[in-house]
Protein backbone atom coordinates (compact mmCIF):
# COMPACT_ATOMS: atom_id res chain seq x y z
CA UNK A 1 0.00 0.00 0.00
CA UNK A 2 1.37 3.48 -0.88
CA UNK A 3 2.42 5.75 1.83
CA UNK A 4 3.59 9.17 1.64
CA UNK A 5 6.46 9.56 4.75
CA UNK A 6 7.09 13.61 5.24
CA UNK A 7 10.31 13.78 7.37
CA UNK A 8 13.96 15.72 7.08
CA UNK A 9 16.20 14.86 4.74
CA UNK A 10 20.10 15.62 3.94
CA UNK A 11 21.69 17.23 0.97
CA UNK A 12 22.92 14.03 0.27
CA UNK A 13 20.08 11.83 1.41
CA UNK A 14 17.79 13.59 -0.92
CA UNK A 15 20.06 13.18 -4.07
CA UNK A 16 20.37 9.73 -3.81
CA UNK A 17 16.61 9.12 -3.42
CA UNK A 18 16.16 11.46 -6.79
CA UNK A 19 19.13 10.59 -8.81
CA UNK A 20 16.76 7.32 -10.04
CA UNK A 21 13.99 9.23 -11.53
CA UNK A 22 13.79 9.72 -15.53
CA UNK A 23 11.63 13.06 -14.51
CA UNK A 24 14.45 14.93 -12.58
CA UNK A 25 14.04 18.60 -12.56
CA UNK A 26 15.78 21.33 -11.38
CA UNK A 27 13.38 22.30 -8.97
CA UNK A 28 12.86 19.17 -7.31
CA UNK A 29 16.58 19.44 -6.50
CA UNK A 30 17.89 20.00 -2.87
CA UNK A 31 20.35 22.90 -3.48
CA UNK A 32 16.92 24.54 -5.35
CA UNK A 33 14.41 24.58 -2.64
CA UNK A 34 17.14 25.68 -0.45
CA UNK A 35 17.96 28.93 -2.20
CA UNK A 36 14.66 30.21 -2.29
CA UNK A 37 13.82 29.69 1.37
CA UNK A 38 17.03 31.22 2.10
CA UNK A 39 15.88 34.50 -0.16
CA UNK A 40 11.99 34.33 0.43
CA UNK A 41 9.33 33.31 3.19
CA UNK A 42 8.77 29.77 1.58
CA UNK A 43 9.63 26.93 3.44
CA UNK A 44 10.54 23.58 2.25
CA UNK A 45 9.03 19.94 2.76
CA UNK A 46 10.17 16.83 1.28
CA UNK A 47 8.59 13.43 1.24
CA UNK A 48 9.21 10.01 0.02
CA UNK A 49 6.29 7.45 -1.37
CA UNK A 50 7.02 4.29 -0.46
CA UNK A 51 5.50 0.62 -0.99
CA UNK A 52 6.07 -1.85 1.27
CA UNK A 53 9.92 -0.81 1.74
CA UNK A 54 10.18 0.66 -1.81
CA UNK A 55 10.51 3.92 -2.57
CA UNK A 56 8.70 4.43 -5.67
CA UNK A 57 8.35 8.36 -5.70
CA UNK A 58 9.53 11.57 -3.95
CA UNK A 59 8.39 15.31 -4.09
CA UNK A 60 9.76 18.51 -2.55
CA UNK A 61 7.08 21.07 -1.74
CA UNK A 62 7.40 25.02 -1.22
CA UNK A 63 5.06 26.25 1.63
CA UNK A 64 3.88 29.30 2.49
CA UNK A 65 0.97 30.65 5.14
CA UNK A 66 -1.42 32.76 4.17
CA UNK A 67 -2.60 35.50 6.40
CA UNK A 68 -6.00 34.75 7.91
CA UNK A 69 -6.51 31.37 6.35
CA UNK A 70 -6.09 28.18 8.42
CA UNK A 71 -3.33 26.74 6.53
CA UNK A 72 -1.59 28.74 3.67
CA UNK A 73 -0.24 27.42 0.04
CA UNK A 74 1.87 24.21 -0.71
CA UNK A 75 3.60 24.84 -4.08
CA UNK A 76 4.89 21.48 -5.69
CA UNK A 77 6.67 22.48 -9.06
CA UNK A 78 7.80 19.88 -11.56
CA UNK A 79 6.78 17.08 -9.01
CA UNK A 80 6.22 14.62 -7.71
CA UNK A 81 9.03 12.41 -9.32
CA UNK A 82 7.28 9.27 -10.52
CA UNK A 83 9.50 7.49 -13.23
CA UNK A 84 11.64 5.38 -12.85
CA UNK A 85 11.61 4.41 -16.46
CA UNK A 86 10.14 5.12 -19.98
CA UNK A 87 6.92 6.94 -19.45
CA UNK A 88 6.05 5.77 -16.15
CA UNK A 89 3.30 4.10 -14.37
CA UNK A 90 0.46 6.93 -14.57
CA UNK A 91 -1.92 5.25 -12.09
CA UNK A 92 1.07 4.95 -9.44
CA UNK A 93 0.76 9.02 -10.13
CA UNK A 94 -2.64 9.30 -9.33
CA UNK A 95 -2.10 7.44 -6.18
CA UNK A 96 0.84 9.91 -5.45
CA UNK A 97 -1.99 12.27 -5.69
CA UNK A 98 -4.28 11.03 -3.29
CA UNK A 99 -1.75 10.89 -0.68
CA UNK A 100 -0.67 14.59 -1.24
CA UNK A 101 -4.30 15.54 -1.05
CA UNK A 102 -4.50 13.36 2.05
CA UNK A 103 -1.95 14.93 3.99
CA UNK A 104 -1.90 18.68 3.25
CA UNK A 105 -5.00 19.20 2.35
CA UNK A 106 -7.15 16.83 4.56
CA UNK A 107 -4.64 16.37 7.52
CA UNK A 108 -2.97 19.65 7.42
CA UNK A 109 -5.59 22.31 5.65
CA UNK A 110 -3.36 23.46 2.87
CA UNK A 111 -4.35 24.03 -0.14
CA UNK A 112 -2.17 22.39 -2.91
CA UNK A 113 -1.43 23.64 -6.20
CA UNK A 114 1.38 21.41 -8.57
CA UNK A 115 2.46 21.73 -11.99
CA UNK A 116 3.07 17.84 -12.41
CA UNK A 117 5.87 16.82 -14.62
CA UNK A 118 3.60 15.21 -17.42
CA UNK A 119 3.53 16.32 -21.16
CA UNK A 120 0.40 18.11 -22.44
CA UNK A 121 -1.80 15.70 -24.23
CA UNK A 122 -1.69 13.01 -22.25
CA UNK A 123 -4.94 11.60 -21.04
CA UNK A 124 -5.13 12.26 -17.34
CA UNK A 125 -7.30 15.57 -16.46
CA UNK A 126 -10.17 13.70 -15.86
CA UNK A 127 -8.71 11.23 -13.44
CA UNK A 128 -7.19 13.84 -11.53
CA UNK A 129 -10.58 15.43 -11.38
CA UNK A 130 -11.99 12.52 -9.96
CA UNK A 131 -9.62 12.89 -7.16
CA UNK A 132 -10.01 16.51 -6.39
CA UNK A 133 -7.21 18.13 -8.57
CA UNK A 134 -9.15 20.72 -10.88
CA UNK A 135 -6.94 22.59 -13.44
CA UNK A 136 -6.34 25.73 -13.09
CA UNK A 137 -8.11 28.80 -15.13
CA UNK A 138 -5.93 29.93 -17.84
CA UNK A 139 -3.36 27.40 -16.89
CA UNK A 140 -0.53 28.16 -18.03
CA UNK A 141 1.70 25.28 -19.56
CA UNK A 142 5.75 25.86 -19.64
CA UNK A 143 6.57 25.20 -23.10
CA UNK A 144 10.05 24.67 -24.26
CA UNK A 145 12.28 22.24 -26.63
CA UNK A 146 15.36 20.03 -25.62
CA UNK A 147 17.93 19.09 -27.92
CA UNK A 148 19.29 15.59 -27.89
CA UNK A 149 23.20 14.85 -26.92
CA UNK A 150 23.72 11.73 -27.85
CA UNK A 151 23.76 12.81 -31.02
CA UNK A 152 27.51 13.20 -32.12
CA UNK A 153 28.99 16.86 -32.39
CA UNK A 154 28.69 16.81 -36.40
CA UNK A 155 25.14 15.91 -36.51
CA UNK A 156 24.22 18.81 -33.84
CA UNK A 157 25.51 20.68 -35.98
CA UNK A 158 23.87 19.90 -39.11
CA UNK A 159 20.67 20.24 -37.66
CA UNK A 160 21.06 23.85 -36.79
CA UNK A 161 18.85 26.18 -39.17
CA UNK A 162 20.84 27.51 -42.13
CA UNK A 163 21.13 31.14 -40.68
CA UNK A 164 22.04 29.87 -36.85
CA UNK A 165 24.88 27.61 -38.22
CA UNK A 166 25.54 30.29 -40.52
CA UNK A 167 25.84 33.22 -37.93
CA UNK A 168 27.71 30.71 -35.76
CA UNK A 169 31.03 29.99 -38.49
CA UNK A 170 30.43 33.88 -38.77
CA UNK A 171 31.47 34.15 -35.45
CA UNK A 172 34.42 31.87 -35.62
CA UNK A 173 35.64 33.68 -38.25
CA UNK A 174 35.81 36.93 -37.00
CA UNK A 175 37.74 35.90 -34.03
CA UNK A 176 34.97 35.73 -30.91
CA UNK A 177 36.02 33.40 -28.65
CA UNK A 178 34.56 31.87 -25.54
CA UNK A 179 35.51 31.12 -21.85
CA UNK A 180 34.05 28.54 -19.66
CA UNK A 181 34.17 27.23 -15.98
CA UNK A 182 32.67 26.78 -12.82
CA UNK A 183 35.23 29.61 -10.81
CA UNK A 184 33.48 32.68 -8.70
CA UNK A 185 35.41 34.83 -11.10
CA UNK A 186 33.01 33.90 -14.03
CA UNK A 187 30.21 33.74 -11.84
CA UNK A 188 30.25 36.93 -10.40
CA UNK A 189 31.33 38.24 -13.92
CA UNK A 190 28.23 36.83 -15.77
CA UNK A 191 25.94 38.30 -12.78
CA UNK A 192 27.79 41.69 -13.27
CA UNK A 193 25.84 41.24 -17.06
CA UNK A 194 22.88 39.80 -15.97
CA UNK A 195 21.98 42.31 -13.84
CA UNK A 196 21.86 45.28 -15.92
CA UNK A 197 20.49 43.22 -18.76
CA UNK A 198 17.54 42.71 -17.05
CA UNK A 199 16.62 46.20 -15.51
CA UNK A 200 17.14 47.13 -19.24
CA UNK A 201 15.40 45.24 -21.16
CA UNK A 202 12.69 45.61 -18.36
CA UNK A 203 11.96 41.71 -17.91
CA UNK A 204 10.69 40.02 -14.54
CA UNK A 205 12.37 36.68 -14.02
CA UNK A 206 12.49 34.53 -10.82
CA UNK A 207 16.03 33.49 -11.95
CA UNK A 208 17.35 36.54 -9.93
CA UNK A 209 20.81 37.54 -9.72
CA UNK A 210 20.20 36.94 -5.67
CA UNK A 211 18.66 33.57 -6.54
CA UNK A 212 21.45 32.31 -8.48
CA UNK A 213 24.24 33.13 -6.07
CA UNK A 214 22.18 31.12 -3.39
CA UNK A 215 21.78 28.71 -5.58
CA UNK A 216 25.68 28.34 -6.68
CA UNK A 217 26.42 28.50 -3.30
CA UNK A 218 24.93 25.44 -2.41
CA UNK A 219 26.12 23.18 -5.53
CA UNK A 220 29.15 20.87 -5.03
CA UNK A 221 31.42 21.68 -7.70
CA UNK A 222 30.39 18.50 -9.56
CA UNK A 223 27.49 19.81 -10.12
CA UNK A 224 27.50 23.36 -9.81
CA UNK A 225 26.68 25.41 -12.69
CA UNK A 226 28.76 26.20 -16.04
CA UNK A 227 29.13 29.83 -17.09
CA UNK A 228 29.66 30.42 -20.80
CA UNK A 229 30.91 34.04 -21.33
CA UNK A 230 31.54 35.25 -25.00
CA UNK A 231 35.15 37.18 -25.33
CA UNK A 232 36.91 39.35 -28.10
CA UNK A 233 40.19 40.72 -27.11
CA UNK A 234 39.64 41.86 -23.62
CA UNK A 235 35.78 42.54 -24.33
CA UNK A 236 33.36 40.98 -22.66
CA UNK A 237 30.23 39.84 -25.17
CA UNK A 238 27.45 38.21 -23.07
CA UNK A 239 27.07 35.45 -21.19
CA UNK A 240 24.88 32.02 -20.40
CA UNK A 241 24.66 30.09 -17.88
CA UNK A 242 23.12 26.28 -17.46
CA UNK A 243 22.28 24.02 -14.84
CA UNK A 244 22.55 20.49 -14.52
CA UNK A 245 20.30 17.82 -13.02
CA UNK A 246 20.24 14.01 -13.28
CA UNK A 247 20.98 13.38 -17.08
CA UNK A 248 19.83 16.53 -18.28
CA UNK A 249 20.85 20.54 -18.19
CA UNK A 250 19.01 23.86 -18.76
CA UNK A 251 19.85 27.22 -19.80
CA UNK A 252 18.81 28.89 -16.74
CA UNK A 253 19.78 32.44 -17.51
CA UNK A 254 21.60 34.63 -20.15
CA UNK A 255 22.71 38.30 -21.01
CA UNK A 256 22.15 39.57 -24.63
CA UNK A 257 25.23 40.06 -26.34
CA UNK A 258 26.28 43.75 -26.22
CA UNK A 259 26.55 46.05 -29.49
CA UNK A 260 30.01 44.49 -30.36
CA UNK A 261 28.90 40.94 -29.64
CA UNK A 262 26.04 41.40 -32.40
CA UNK A 263 28.27 42.08 -34.55
CA UNK A 264 30.70 39.28 -34.07
CA UNK A 265 27.87 36.54 -33.37
CA UNK A 266 28.86 35.66 -30.51
CA UNK A 267 26.06 34.50 -28.93
CA UNK A 268 25.58 31.60 -31.18
CA UNK A 269 29.18 30.43 -30.54
CA UNK A 270 28.43 30.69 -26.53
CA UNK A 271 25.58 28.52 -27.21
CA UNK A 272 27.41 26.23 -29.20
CA UNK A 273 30.30 25.76 -26.64
CA UNK A 274 27.55 25.25 -23.88
CA UNK A 275 26.17 22.54 -25.73
CA UNK A 276 29.49 20.85 -26.44
CA UNK A 277 30.83 21.24 -22.90
CA UNK A 278 27.19 19.82 -21.51
CA UNK A 279 27.38 17.34 -23.97
CA UNK A 280 31.24 16.50 -22.95
CA UNK A 281 30.31 16.43 -18.76
CA UNK A 282 27.39 13.34 -20.00
CA UNK A 283 24.48 15.22 -20.00
CA UNK A 284 21.67 13.76 -22.75
CA UNK A 285 19.20 16.18 -22.89
CA UNK A 286 19.84 19.85 -23.21
CA UNK A 287 17.11 22.21 -22.36
CA UNK A 288 17.19 25.91 -24.35
CA UNK A 289 14.80 26.92 -20.96
CA UNK A 290 11.29 27.97 -22.45
CA UNK A 291 9.99 28.88 -25.95
CA UNK A 292 6.77 30.05 -25.20
CA UNK A 293 5.58 31.47 -28.49
CA UNK A 294 3.47 33.63 -26.57
CA UNK A 295 5.26 34.83 -23.53
CA UNK A 296 8.80 34.55 -24.85
CA UNK A 297 10.54 37.53 -25.63
CA UNK A 298 10.34 37.16 -29.36
CA UNK A 299 14.11 37.37 -30.69
CA UNK A 300 15.14 34.75 -28.02
CA UNK A 301 12.01 32.96 -29.42
CA UNK A 302 13.75 33.16 -32.48
CA UNK A 303 17.21 32.25 -31.70
CA UNK A 304 16.22 29.16 -29.60
CA UNK A 305 14.01 27.85 -32.96
CA UNK A 306 17.41 28.16 -34.60
CA UNK A 307 18.61 25.50 -32.65
CA UNK A 308 15.90 22.72 -33.99
CA UNK A 309 15.19 21.01 -30.15
CA UNK A 310 12.22 18.81 -30.05
CA UNK A 311 9.50 20.90 -28.60
CA UNK A 312 7.55 19.73 -26.02
CA UNK A 313 5.13 21.35 -23.18
CA UNK A 314 3.96 19.96 -20.05
CA UNK A 315 0.01 20.17 -18.36
CA UNK A 316 -0.63 23.54 -16.57
CA UNK A 317 -1.11 23.80 -13.22
CA UNK A 318 -3.80 22.08 -11.14
CA UNK A 319 -4.74 22.52 -7.74
CA UNK A 320 -6.73 20.87 -4.71
CA UNK A 321 -8.04 22.13 -1.52
CA UNK A 322 -11.43 22.25 0.98
CA UNK A 323 -13.48 24.11 -0.79
CA UNK A 324 -14.27 26.09 -3.51
CA UNK A 325 -14.89 29.44 -1.72
CA UNK A 326 -11.03 28.32 -0.67
CA UNK A 327 -10.02 27.63 -4.26
CA UNK A 328 -11.10 31.07 -5.45
CA UNK A 329 -9.47 32.93 -2.64
CA UNK A 330 -6.47 31.93 -2.81
CA UNK A 331 -6.27 32.02 -7.06
CA UNK A 332 -6.85 35.26 -6.23
CA UNK A 333 -4.03 35.38 -3.43
CA UNK A 334 -1.39 33.77 -5.81
CA UNK A 335 -2.23 35.69 -9.00
CA UNK A 336 -1.84 39.25 -7.57
CA UNK A 337 1.46 37.83 -6.70
CA UNK A 338 2.34 36.90 -10.40
CA UNK A 339 4.26 39.76 -11.93
CA UNK A 340 3.10 40.74 -15.80
CA UNK A 341 6.52 39.85 -17.50
CA UNK A 342 9.38 36.93 -17.43
CA UNK A 343 12.09 35.68 -19.69
CA UNK A 344 10.50 32.19 -19.54
CA UNK A 345 13.08 30.13 -17.87
CA UNK A 346 11.64 27.64 -15.47
CA UNK A 347 7.42 27.44 -14.57
CA UNK A 348 7.03 29.40 -11.11
CA UNK A 349 3.47 30.81 -9.36
CA UNK A 350 2.53 33.31 -6.80
CA UNK A 351 6.08 35.43 -6.49
CA UNK A 352 7.43 32.79 -8.47
CA UNK A 353 6.10 33.57 -12.25
CA UNK A 354 5.84 30.35 -14.73
CA UNK A 355 6.52 32.51 -17.46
Amino acid sequence: MLKLINREFSQEEWLGIITGFKDQSLMQTWEYAQAKAAISSWRVKRAIFQDGDVIVGAVQALIRPIPLIDGGLVWINQGPLWRRSGNGNFSLLVEMLKEIRRHWVEELHFHVRIAPAVYSGQQFIKEFETIGFHLVDNSRDWTSAQLDLSKTEKQLRKEFKHKWRGDLNASERRGAICVSGISMELFENFLSHYKPFLAKKKLSTTITPRLLRELQSRLPDERKAWIFEGMFKQESLGGLLVAGYGDSCIALAGSNPNEKGRQLRSGNLVWWHAILKMKELGYRWFDVGGADPDLTPKTILHFKAGLSGTPYQLVGEFECSRGKLLDHAISLYIERGRKPKSLGHIPHVFAENRK
